[in-house]
């Protein structure tokens, strides 16, 4: 894995300028003030230049794999205590701080873009040692005394996590649509399903020549010269 390839998931223009939009409608959304916004700002770039500084001073492969993944995990980690302190705060006073808020959904946006990196075998072990009860962690362990957790404890850890994984899908999917509504999303896919149907239709009866397309059917085609 080359530093480069990281640089660009964490740096390149289409990113950035999707954290910018994000932290502009979350300063809409909550009303908060033009400081506040580039405070936030400051606070990602701070995470993402710290990270890449230590990376530069890296140059084994093999490292720079261990690196991304231990990041993974401060990051998924990290992310998971702003959302259980968010839902404590819901549910407490029907309130939450709209800051951890928008560290929560930026903290998404890096945990998107480093994703990709992680070989599968490692998120699916990442995933267990989060969702997994730290008791039943210590139990593994032949030298340990620790009893078995309770079935009511593993139950409430699994509703946990679900919780947790929705949330995680919820800002995947407003990175994605702008929209973590099922009703806006099924309405998106409905209509990116028209268009593709439609394109169809009209380049059915189309064939490509010389790298040119040639349109054979019915559909009238208006040509400009200049």
């Amino acid at each position: 894995m080359e530093l480069k390839i990281i640089k660009e998931n964490l740096t390149n223009e289409s990113f950035s300028r999707s954290v910018r939009e994000n932290i502009e409608d979350w300063g809409k959304s909550f009303e908060t003030t033009k400081e506040d916004e580039k405070l936030t700002q400051v606070w990602f770039d701070s995470v993402i230049d710290n990270f890449l500084k230590i990376l530069e001073d890296v140059e084994d492969e093999e490292e720079l794999r261990v690196l991304l993944f231990s990041k993974y995990v401060e990051l998924k980690c990290f992310w998971k205590q702003l959302n259980t302190q968010i839902q404590y705060q819901n549910f407490n006073t029907g309130n939450t701080d709209s800051k951890l808020m928008i560290q929560a959904s930026l903290t998404t946006y890096i945990l998107i873009a480093i994703e990709p990196l992680i070989h599968e075998e490692d998120l699916v072990e990442i995933q267990q040692f989060l969702t997994k009860p730290i008791r039943e962690i210590l139990i593994e362990d032949p030298n340990s005394s620790i009893s078995n957790s309770s079935e009511e404890d593993s139950t409430v850890k699994q509703l946990e996590q679900q919780l947790n994984s929705l949330y995680y899908d919820k800002e995947k999917l407003f990175k994605a649509f702008g929209t973590c509504e099922s009703k806006d999303v099924i309405s998106i896919l409905k209509n990116m399903r028209e268009q593709v149907i439609d394109l169809k239709s009209e380049m059915q009866d189309s064939c490509v020549l010389n790298g040119s397309i040639q349109f054979t059917g019915k559909r009238k085609i208006r040509v400009l010269k200049h």
